[in-house]
C-alpha cells in the first residue's frame, strides 16, 4: 500500500519535494492533499501536480483521513505550530530544516510525538544523499586519516525587502544549519566550544550573515560562513591527516566530489520537470527513509534521530545568542 502524503505549504521546497516524489513508484508514494493559507495557491499547486484535494487551512489536512504523513514545507517561523497541530491530530510528520525557532520547541515536538507514538523527523535531507554516504564511508575507512578541519559556506543573495521583512529565521537557521549538522556528523556528538562568531543583524534582530568557528577536542575545527547578501562558494572541504575530501557546490546536495584527488560524479534520477533548487531530486532519499521507518513501525530515524535534532538545536541557539540574536 502506498504511503499517503499531505503537503503543507506551496513553497519552492514543497514544489521540489513533490517533483522528487514523482520519480518514485506510485505504488509506494502518493500525494493526496495540499494546504496553503491561500486557496488560490493551493488549487494551483494541486492542479499542477494532479493532487486530488486542495485546502486553505492546515487543520483540514490534520483531519484528513486519507493522509498518513505530512510534509511541512512552510516558512521556518511556522514549523513548530504546524508540526504540533499535525501531531495533536495523529499525523506522522516530516518537517523541513531547521526544525524550529528554539530548543524548547524541538523538545516539545519530540515529547508530543513520543507520547502520541507518532513518527517525527527533521528533514535533514543532506544526510541521505549519496555524496554524504560516500563521505562518511571514506572517513570511517580512514581514507584521509583523522579529519581535523572542515571549511564550508552557504551564501546566496536575497533581495533587501525579503531580508528586512523577516520575522524569524536568519542565515544560521536557514543556511548554516547544513554546516552545523555536517560538523556534528563528522566531529560530534560532543558539544563544541563556539570559539568565535561574527555577523550582522537586521533591524528586526535576525542574522543576515555569520562567520563561525567551532572547536572540538583533539584540535578539530569547523569554520563556516552563511550570508544573505553575497554568493559564497557553497562548497565544503574536509581536511584529514592523510588527505582531503571536497564536496562541490551545493555541498548539501553535491553530485560531484573529490576524494583524495580522485573525482567522483554522482548520478541522480531524471525528473519530469525542473526543480527550483539544484540537485533537489535527491529529496527522494529522505522520502524513502520516511516510508521505510513507517513500514517498520519506527517513530524516529536512526540517521536523523530526535536526540540529534535536539543537540543541534542547542548548538544553533547558542551560536545565534553569541551573534546577539534574542531567542524567544
Amino acid at each position: 500500500m502506498a504511503t499517503r502524503w499531505g503537503i503543507i505549504g506551496t513553497s519552492n521546497i514543497s514544489h521540489d519535494f513533490v517533483v522528487a516524489m514523482n520519480t518514485l513508484p506510485q505504488t509506494e508514494h502518493m500525494v493526496t492533499s495540499v494546504a496553503s493559507k491561500n486557496m488560490a495557491r493551493s488549487k494551483e499547486f494541486a492542479k499542477h501536480f494532479g493532487i486530488p484535494k486542495a485546502y486553505d487551512s492546515y487543520a483540514a489536512i490534520a483531519n484528513d483521513l486519507d493522509v498518513d504523513v505530512v510534509y511541512v514545507g512552510t516558512l521556518n517561523e511556522h514549523h513548530y505550530s504546524v508540526s504540533r497541530l499535525m501531531l495533536e491530530n495523529g499525523k506522522n510528520v516530516l518537517c523541513e530544516e531547521s526544525f524550529c525557532q528554539n530548543v524548547k520547541q524541538v523538545e516539545d515536538l519530540v515529547e508530543l510525538a513520543r507520547s502520541k507514538k507518532l513518527f517525527l523527523m527533521e528533514a535533514m535531507w543532506m544526510f541521505f544523499t549519496p555524496a554524504f554516504t560516500i563521505l562518511k564511508e571514506e572517513i570511517d575507512k580512514g581514507t584521509i586519516g583523522e579529519p581535523l578541519q572542515i571549511i564550508s559556506s552557504f551564501g546566496t543573495p536575497m533581495p533587501e525587502s525579503l531580508i528586512y521583512q523577516r520575522n524569524s529565521g536568519g542565515s544560521i537557521l536557514e543556511l548554516a544549519v547544513f554546516s552545523v549538522y555536517m560538523s556534528q556528523l563528522l566531529f560530534g556528538p560532543e558539544k563544541p566550544l563556539i570559539y568565535g562568531t561574527c555577523g550582522q543583524l537586521t533591524e528586526s534582530g535576525f542574522d543576515k550573515d555569520a562567520s563561525v568557528i567551532l572547536k572540538y577536542s583533539n584540535g578539530k575545527i569547523s569554520t563556516f560562513f552563511s550570508h544573505f547578501k553575497v554568493k559564497l562558494p557553497n562548497e565544503a572541504i574536509i581536511f584529514g591527516t592523510k588527505g582531503s575530501i571536497k564536496l562541490y557546490n551545493p555541498f548539501w546536495s553535491a553530485i560531484k566530489m573529490t576524494v583524495k584527488g580522485n573525482d567522483i560524479d554522482i548520478d541522480v534520477p531524471p525528473t519530469k520537470e525542473a526543480t527550483k533548487y539544484r540537485n533537489s531530486v535527491q529529496l527522494i532519499y529522505e522520502i524513502q527513509e520516511v516510508r521505510n521507518c513507517l513500514m517498520k513501525g519506527l517513530k524516529e530515524s536512526i540517521i536523523v534521530p530526535w536526540s540529534l535534532s535536539i543537540e543541534n538545536a542547542i548548538l544553533l541557539e547558542d551560536i545565534r545568542k553569541q551573534l546577539g540574536v534574542v531567542i524567544n
